[in-house]
């Protein structure tokens, strides 16, 4: 009987091992506060003396997402569209109907889906096509002391 008992015990002692530690990773998940995420940050998107007044300038940014512990790097791409003055706006390049990228037309001056003919104005309107609704904007400031534009993804 004795080395039946010392069995059970190390068995039973095992067993609230492993179910304690499984206690205390599924409650740090559960009370863990959710991290920042990388929506609502600020990147910087260029310089604005690199604009042209009224032609859209495309910019590729590399986004760092997290999600649980995976972390990857992504790319948006968004368009800058300075007026000429102090203003500054930027639209995304993902077109609303499908999520194609869309190209601008410097000859007809028109954003183009390549995808199913979709044709945007230079403020992103829907001009033509099957897209539901206009470009998605982005928000955007410029620092005054670097000359830098940032957008917000």
């Amino acid at each position: 009987m004795h080395r039946r008992r010392a069995l059970i015990v190390f068995i039973n002692s095992v067993i609230a091992l492993i179910g304690g530690g499984l206690t205390a990773v599924l409650g740090a998940f559960a009370t863990m506060r959710p991290s920042t995420r990388a929506e609502g940050r600020w990147v910087r998107a260029g310089l604005a003396a690199d604009l042209t007044p009224n032609v859209p300038v495309p910019r590729v940014l590399s986004l760092s997402r997290q999600d649980g512990w995976y972390r990857e790097r992504a790319r948006a791409t968004v368009f800058l569209v300075w007026d000429g003055s102090k203003g500054v706006h930027a639209l995304s390049a993902t077109c609303t109907h499908l999520g194609c990228q869309v190209r601008w037309d410097e000859a007809s001056t028109k954003f183009r889906c390549p995808c199913h003919g979709g044709v945007f104005d230079q403020q992103g309107n829907v001009i033509e096509g099957p897209p539901p609704r206009a470009l998605n904007r982005v928000d955007v400031r410029l620092d005054e002391n670097t000359g830098a534009v940032l957008v917000r993804v």
